[in-house]
């Protein structure tokens, strides 16, 4: 069996997960190869593709999801293309509040329609469509935001307001995996935006995030379970949690190209692989 992990377009790169992946595959009896998304490659000569570390979708997320179309006329792809379509744009959280998810609160701003009042003292603005940070900054009451939201309206996102998480969270934000249903491992997230006061074109402010092991937290495991019924199903996701008056809260659900952070568990590594697997062979 051969399986591909797919990397953004330009950078064939997996990072700290790249070694402990291909040695839990290994074990497994199953070769990986790892490939930049886009043409060039003939996909169909893979088993399964797995999409990693595509953060650059951003810049091109409807030439990412027409080749995730492409790729899976003849190979399965995870997560699905119906999974990336709605991952991609960050509107899925409103779908995920309807159905009863406690969500960090969101003021939405849509192009075409009127810039909604910020109360908030301390709030982040960044757009719907956004990896590492991009286009993402820290404002304070009555700073003017028009411009930033005018970047983000060009590229065809929602504008999304949210008060800054320190001023929500007790602790750090905190990343819950599941592979398969099943709950994997958790991190902590320092807040990225703490010193940003201006919307950075790249991705560069995400990379610098410090991130830490955690003991997997009941509370949070369960939640994470709670927001994966309330979404479409998934080989694999990483929910962002913060909380608020003692409980968890959804900063994000990540189950388009979260990175795994194997360093922190390098045991995760064989049960991503493992529920892996068992997708491949049901």
């Amino acid at each position: 069996m051969r399986v591909a992990l797919v990397t953004n377009k330009e950078s064939a790169d997996l990072h700290t997960d790249g070694p402990r992946l291909a040695a839990a595959f290994e074990r497994l009896g199953v070769d990986t190869a790892v490939v930049p998304w886009g043409g060039g490659t003939d996909w169909a000569r893979f088993d399964g593709v797995l999409i990693r570390n595509t953060w650059d979708y951003v810049f091109d997320r409807d030439g990412f999801l027409a080749w995730a179309e492409a790729v899976s006329a003849t190979t399965p792809i995870a997560n699905s293309v119906s999974v990336l379509r709605w991952n991609t744009d960050k509107r899925y959280l409103r779908d995920l509040s309807a159905a009863g998810i406690p969500v960090v609160p969101t003021v939405w701003a849509e192009p075409g329609h009127p810039l909604p009042r910020v109360e908030w003292k301390d709030f982040v603005v960044k757009p719907s469509v956004s990896a590492g940070a991009r286009l993402s900054a820290r404002y304070g009451h009555g700073d003017d935001i028009t411009g930033h939201v005018a970047r983000i309206y060009a590229l065809g996102a929602a504008a999304m307001i949210q008060p800054y998480v320190a001023s929500l969270a007790d602790d750090e934000e905190t990343g819950t995996y599941v592979f398969g249903g099943e709950v994997s491992h958790a991190v902590t997230k320092a807040p990225v935006l703490e010193s940003m006061r201006a919307p950075r074109d790249d991705l560069e402010a995400g990379a610098h995030q410090l991130v830490g092991p955690a003991e997997v937290d009941p509370r949070f495991a369960a939640f994470a379970l709670g927001v994966l019924a309330a979404a479409p199903p998934v080989l694999y996701a990483r929910v962002d949690t913060v909380v608020d008056n003692g409980e968890p809260m959804l900063m994000e659900l990540e189950v388009t190209e979260p990175f795994l952070f194997l360093e922190h568990a390098p045991e995760a590594a064989d049960r991503f692989a493992k529920a892996a697997l068992r997708w491949l062979s049901p």
